[in-house]
């Protein structure tokens, strides 16, 4: 039996400081599921921007990676052989990464530096705060990841959380966490999904998986009232989801099966 963390409601968008402040901590502007997403959004966009060298625009479609660099488990590899050409190829795309090295080991960071310093600010790197992180999960569209294997992972989560879409590999917790996005705008019964699933591990399936998120996103700017209701909809179905009270129903149901079915006194 599985039994996923749950999201404590002290790390929802609209429980974080509020700064506008591009030199103080805290999101730009504080966010919950019925409030103004876009707004909020690019406002948070143009903050963490300001704050990462990034080129200053709201509309920009923001690609988020929220892990640390670890080329055995996160894939950073993939992504780090894909990124100038994504770019390049995808015109008002930028791209964030917010995390250490892995094991101590700068090698990746340094990549990492130099992509971001000869991409014209539409890439950018930088290591690990708990406020620059928040915040680029305020400002994300999509949250992305490129994980060969994944107990459970939980960035995709945070990412809903926040109003973003995620994309990753389909192994492991992704597999049971990521449902492709479907709507009925495109044909669909009902509205569904949360973000995109690729299968293959190597650059080619990072590529198409991101392409995917891109048009994804592409089709919300042209349909804002469409962007808004689904990011109402992801956030409200992952608070539902990875609520505490569900973690806790979970681990009550096994302590009594361990019990021998036996309620717990």
């Amino acid at each position: 039996m599985v039994i996923p963390n749950g999201i404590s409601p002290d790390m929802f968008p609209e429980n974080q400081a509020e700064n506008p402040d591009v030199d103080q901590p805290g999101l730009a502007r504080r966010y919950g599921p019925y409030d103004s997403l876009i707004e909020a959004k690019k406002a948070n966009l143009t903050k963490f921007q300001k704050k990462t060298g990034l080129r200053v625009d709201p509309e920009a479609i923001l690609l988020y990676w929220p892990s640390r660099l670890d080329p055995v488990q996160k894939g950073v590899d993939l992504f780090e052989d894909i990124a100038q050409r994504f770019v390049d190829a995808h015109p008002g795309v930028q791209i964030a990464v917010v995390g250490d090295p892995a094991g101590g080991d700068n090698w990746h960071a340094d990549v990492m530096g130099r992509i971001a310093c000869a991409s014209g600010g539409r890439i950018c790197y930088h290591r690990f705060s708990q406020d620059l992180s928040t915040l680029g999960y305020a400002a994300a569209s999509d949250v992305f990841g490129a994980s060969l294997y994944e107990p459970f992972g939980q960035i995709d989560v945070v990412g809903n959380i926040y109003g973003a879409t995620a994309t990753n590999r389909d192994t492991g917790g992704y597999s049971d966490k990521v449902v492709p996005l479907n709507l009925r705008a495109w044909g669909a019964p009902i509205d569904r999904g949360n973000g995109i699933l690729f299968r293959d591990y190597n650059s080619g399936g990072l590529w198409w998986g991101l392409s995917t998120a891109v048009q994804n996103h592409r089709y919300f700017r042209e349909h804002p009232r469409e962007w808004e209701k689904q990011m109402r909809r992801i956030m409200k179905e992952a608070r539902s989801t990875w609520s505490m009270d569900n973690m806790v129903a979970k681990y009550i149901t096994a302590y009594e099966d361990l019990n021998g079915g036996k309620p717990l006194t």
